[in-house]
C-alpha cells in the first residue's frame, strides 16, 4: 500500500524553508488548515445528538469502535484493504496467525513441519474445531479454501498470496483442473508442496487470503457468502446495516479462549473530526491519531496517559521512475537524495516520534540497518552530480501526491529543497483512485510520494515486491526498478531458510538497491492511538491480521492505563 521533510540548524535558502522556525511555522499552518474546526467539535455538547451516541450508563460488555470505511463483503477472496482484512480477522482463522512480535504461530494448525529441502509443509490441525454453523473443520476445508482463492472463476485479486504452491499458477491460468501441491491425506493433516522454496511462506499463511471458509456456506450463499460469512473465528457477524455499522457476537464455542467481551459494534465514520468528537464524548473506545490531533491528545489532561504508540511496519518515500529520463540516470537519482534534507523534514513534521529512513526495511524486522548512514544531505554534491549527469542547469519533473494527509504536507518542502539545486518540481495532487491509476502499471509518472505498509511481518515484504524486476508499479515496484544483481539477491532471500544468513542477505540486497537510489526514502512511521481510560488488554499489532479482539475488556474501576510507548494496557 502507498502515501508522504529535515534540515540542519542554521541552514538557509532563498525559498524560506532553510530557517527552522519558518519551516515549523509552515508545517503548523498546514496542519491547522487540514484540521480546521477539528478541536472545536471535540466538545461533548456538540456530539450528544450524533447518531449512535450512547447513554452515560455504559454496557461494559460491548465494544464500540469506528472504521474509516465500510468493508467489502467478509470473504477472504475479497479482502483487499486494511479494513477488509481487520473485519475478516474477527470471523475467520488461518492455519497460522501472527503473535505480538509478528511471528507466525499455530492457529487452526496445532503444529507444522517443513521438509529439509524447504518444499513440503505439513500442517497438523486441531481436533474439534467447529465453524459458526456447527460443522466440524477438517483438512478438506483448508484445501477447498486455498483452491478457491486461486480459482480463476472466483476472480480473487489475492491469488499471489498462494501462487508459490506447486501447480497454483497453472490453475490460476485455467490450465489445470486443480492444484497438485494441495493435499489432505487424512482429516487432520494438510500437506502443501511448493514449486520452489519460499522461506517466508508461513508469513503468507497469516494473511486474510489464507483464512479458511466453510465450503457448505459458500455453496449455500454463492456470491452473497461475504454477507453471510461462516468461519471458525472468535466473532460471529450478528448484523450489518449498510452504510452505518456492523455488529459481532462472541463465539461461545471458539476453540481458543472465548472473547472477554460479548459484542463488538463498529460504525463506519470516514470523517476524522467526527471520529474525534465521538471519542471525546465517550462513544468510541479507541481513536487512531493523525497529524491533526496527535499533539492535542499527547498533552490532554485526561487522555495523555492513555496514548499508545508502536513502530508501524511501513515506510514513506518518493519513488523515482528509473525507466524514464532523467531518472534513468543513477547520478540524477543520487543527486536528488543528497539534495533533500530528510532530517529537517522529520524534525518539523514528527519531532521525536518517527524514525529517519535510509532504506526500505523498517525497525523491528530482521535485516533493518539502524547504523547505515544512507545519503547525507549535501546540496553542493547534489549540484555536482547533476552537472556530471548532463544537467548543470537542472530539469523539471512532476511529483504525484495524494490529496490530503502527510503527502500533501510534505510535497511543498521537498519541492523547495530541490529548487535550491536547480530542479523544478510540479506538484500534482490527485484523489485516491486517480492517484492509484496514475502511479500503477497503466500510468507513467515521473515520481510519486507514497508509503508502503506491510502485508506480512517479514523483511522480504519491503524488498522483493518493491524492487524485483518482475514486479510492476501495481505490485509495489513504483520506481519500475530492475537490476540483475539485485534480482539474484532478492531471489536468494526467498530460498534461504536460516534466519541469520537470511538477515545478511536482506542487508546486502537493500544496500545494493539503494546504491542505485530508486527512491528518496523519508521515514518509518510510528502508530499512535488513544484509548478510553477504562480499556484493558488493547495492544497495537505489527500487522492488522493479528488483532482478533479476544483479550480486550472494559474495567468499571477506570484504573490508569500504562504510559505511552508501552504498546498495550493491562
Amino acid at each position: 500500500m502507498f502515501f508522504f521533510y529535515v534540515r540542519r540548524p542554521g541552514q538557509r535558502s532563498r525559498t524560506g524553508w532553510g530557517n527552522r522556525s519558518v519551516l515549523r511555522l509552515a508545517v503548523a499552518l498546514a496542519l491547522a488548515a487540514a484540521a480546521a474546526g477539528l478541536l472545536a467539535v471535540g466538545v461533548p455538547a456538540v456530539v450528544r445528538g450524533l447518531p449512535g451516541a450512547r447513554s452515560p450508563v455504559r454496557d461494559l460488555s460491548v465494544w464500540h469502535g469506528a472504521w474509516t470505511s465500510e468493508p467489502a463483503p467478509l470473504d477472504p477472496a475479497r479482502a483487499v484493504t486494511v479494513v477488509d482484512g481487520a473485519a475478516c480477522t474477527l470471523v475467520y482463522n488461518g492455519l497460522l496467525r501472527v503473535d505480538e512480535e509478528g511471528r507466525p504461530v499455530p492457529d487452526l494448525a496445532r503444529d507444522w513441519t517443513v521438509s529439509s529441502d524447504g518444499l513440503v509443509y505439513t500442517f497438523y490441525l486441531r481436533s474439534g474445531v467447529r465453524f459458526h454453523d456447527g460443522s466440524e473443520l477438517d483438512s478438506s476445508d483448508v484445501v477447498f479454501s486455498f483452491q478457491r482463492i486461486l480459482d480463476p472463476k472466483v476472480g480473487s485479486s489475492r491469488g499471489w498470496v498462494l501462487d508459490s504452491i506447486k501447480g497454483a499458477k497453472e490453475f490460476l491460468r485455467g490450465k489445470a483442473a486443480g492444484v497438485v501441491g494441495l493435499e489432505a491425506p487424512d482429516p487432520l493433516t494438510v500437506r502443501i508442496t511448493l514449486a520452489q522454496p519460499l522461506a517466508h511462506f508461513p508469513a503468507l499463511l497469516c494473511m486474510p487470503a489464507a483464512f479458511v471458509v466453510c465450503p457448505e456456506a459458500v455453496e449455500r450463499w454463492g456470491e452473497d457468502f461475504g454477507y453471510n460469512p461462516v468461519g471458525t473465528g472468535p466473532w460471529i457477524l450478528e448484523s450489518w446495516r449498510e452504510g452505518v455499522e456492523m455488529r459481532f457476537t462472541a463465539n461461545a464455542d471458539y476453540f481458543d479462549t472465548r472473547p472477554r467481551l460479548d459484542r463488538l459494534v463498529f460504525r463506519f465514520v470516514p470523517d476524522a473530526a467526527t471520529r474525534q468528537a465521538e471519542f471525546e464524548a465517550g462513544n468510541f473506545e479507541v481513536l487512531t491519531l493523525g497529524e491533526e490531533n496527535a499533539d492535542y491528545f499527547l498533552k490532554h489532561p485526561r487522555y495523555a496517559a492513555s496514548v499508545l504508540q508502536a513502530p508501524e511496519l511501513a515506510v514513506v518515500y518518493v519513488a523515482l521512475n528509473t525507466r524514464k529520463p532523467p531518472f534513468d540516470n543513477v547520478l540524477v537519482r543520487r543527486a536528488l537524495n543528497h539534495a533533500v534534507d530528510r532530517a529537517a523534514i522529520l524534525e518539523a513534521v514528527r519531532p521525536g516520534r518517527y524514525v529517519l529512513a535510509d532504506g526500505s526495511v523498517p525497525p523491528g524486522l530482521a535485516g533493518h540497518q539502524p547504523t547505515w548512514p544512507g545519503y547525507v544531505y549535501d546540496p553542493g554534491l547534489a549540484r555536482a552530480l547533476l552537472a556530471r549527469a548532463g544537467y548543470p542547469d537542472g530539469f523539471e519533473f512532476d511529483l504525484l501526491v495524494r490529496t490530503g494527509g502527510l503527502s500533501a504536507l510534505l510535497a511543498e518542502p521537498i519541492q523547495a529543497e530541490l529548487t535550491r539545486v536547480g530542479v523544478k518540481v510540479r506538484i500534482l495532487q490527485l484523489e485516491a483512485q486517480a492517484f492509484i491509476a496514475a502511479t500503477g502499471d497503466q500510468g507513467n509518472a515521473d515520481a510519486c510520494l507514497v508509503s508502503w505498509v506491510a502485508d506480512y511481518a517479514d523483511p522480504e515484504n519491503f524488498l522483493y515486491p518493491l524492487f524485483h524486476s518482475s514486479n510492476g508499479p501495481s505490485a509495489g515496484n513504483s520506481a519500475r526498478f530492475g537490476d540483475p544483481v539485485c534480482d539474484r539477491l532478492l531471489e536468494a532471500i526467498h530460498r534461504e531458510a536460516d534466519p541469520d544468513r537470511r538477515a545478511v542477505l536482506c542487508q546486502a540486497a537493500e544496500k545494493a538497491i539503494f546504491a542505485q537510489a530508486p527512491w528518496i526514502p523519508l521515514f518509518f512511521p510510528v502508530e499512535l492511538v488513544v484509548v478510553q481510560p477504562e480499556v484493558r488488554g488493547f495492544r497495537l499489532w505489527p500487522v492488522y491480521s493479528g488483532n482478533k479482539m479476544t483479550d480486550v475488556w472494559l474495567d468499571r474501576g477506570h484504573g490508569a492505563a500504562r504510559p505511552p510507548g508501552d504498546g498495550g494496557t493491562d
